[in-house]
């Protein structure tokens, strides 16, 4: 897909710097908020998960038996933490920060490395799928809902291809998936509709180098962070003809001049009032105040 920029006038957000916050971070790979307001994080090289406020202040912190890579956080307020090393997952109370299980998955060639959360799900859990858990089996990746009595009760029964080399990916929703690509400056959209399925690069995007992160916004627009190209994209869904969508690129909202540096990750509270970036390469976190 080449870049192309949307209609000017589109109905988009403005963000204000708020300020950054470090607690002696070593390299924070993933955030997510809670219901609560407040944010997750997870270092790592500490091998510890960390809750701070709204506005950066410190409130406590948890140490995980392995490294923890990437996590989420439901509408139901439940959050998963995926570790890659030890082939497991936590699901955890971000708010109080306790542990309320560990999974590890025993099926052979399959290691768990990322997860997504639907965005504004209800708060019950029964009837529904809240969250997506990324494997990659021999080379594969797959994207497969959590059941949240048996986390992987369903890894082998329903999934959905999201291609290879996948770093971290995004549920737009529960048939469509958006997936950041290992070594590549391009990101991949893979989406369901029945029997039929495709997956296609969204490329060519020439401000884009390394994406990391993938979120969304209250408008439906996604947000990847270019670690190479010290950039947020933002993206517009275009319905075609077909049953399938395509994304065009919108705008670059935040770049090297607003403090953007080798960000890695990105996250909006759940009220979309506020942005969060991992920046320096996992080193410290940017607040952006949501206009």
């Amino acid at each position: 897909m080449a870049q192309v920029l949307a209609v000017p006038g589109a109905v988009r957000h403005g963000f204000s710097y708020v300020g950054l916050f470090n607690h002696d971070f070593l390299r924070i790979t993933g955030i997510a908020a809670t219901i609560k307001g407040n944010i997750l994080l997870c270092d790592y090289v500490k091998k510890k998960l960390i809750l701070i406020d709204s506005l950066g202040n410190y409130l406590q912190s948890l140490d995980v038996d392995s490294e923890p890579y990437d996590l989420a956080v439901t509408s139901q307020n439940l959050g998963h933490v995926t570790q890659p090393s030890s082939n497991s997952v936590l699901q955890i109370d971000p708010d109080r920060m306790i542990v309320l299980c560990k999974a590890t998955c025993s099926e052979l060639n399959t290691t768990v490395f990322c997860v997504s959360a639907l965005p504004n799900t209800s708060r019950l859990f029964k009837g529904q799928v809240s969250c997506f858990l990324g494997v990659n089996r021999r080379g594969s990746s797959y994207a497969f809902p959590v059941n949240h009595d048996d986390i992987f009760e369903n890894i082998s029964k329903e999934q959905s291809s999201l291609g290879s080399r996948v770093v971290k990916f995004h549920a737009v929703n529960e048939l469509t998936f958006l997936s950041c690509i290992g070594g590549q400056n391009y990101i991949t959209c893979s989406q369901y509709s029945g029997s039929l399925g495709t997956s296609d690069n969204i490329s060519n995007i020439a401000t884009m180098d390394t994406p990391t992160d993938i979120c969304s916004d209250d408008y439906g627009h996604i947000y990847v962070s270019g670690q190479g190209s010290n950039n947020i994209h933002r993206l517009t869904e275009l319905k075609a003809n077909s049953v399938f969508s395509d994304w065009k690129v919108l705008d670059i909202p935040l770049a090297s001049q607003h403090g953007i540096k080798e960000p890695v990750a990105l996250c909006f509270n759940k009220d979309y009032s506020k942005l969060y970036i991992v920046n320096e390469w996992g080193k410290s976190v940017l607040i952006f105040d949501v206009n």
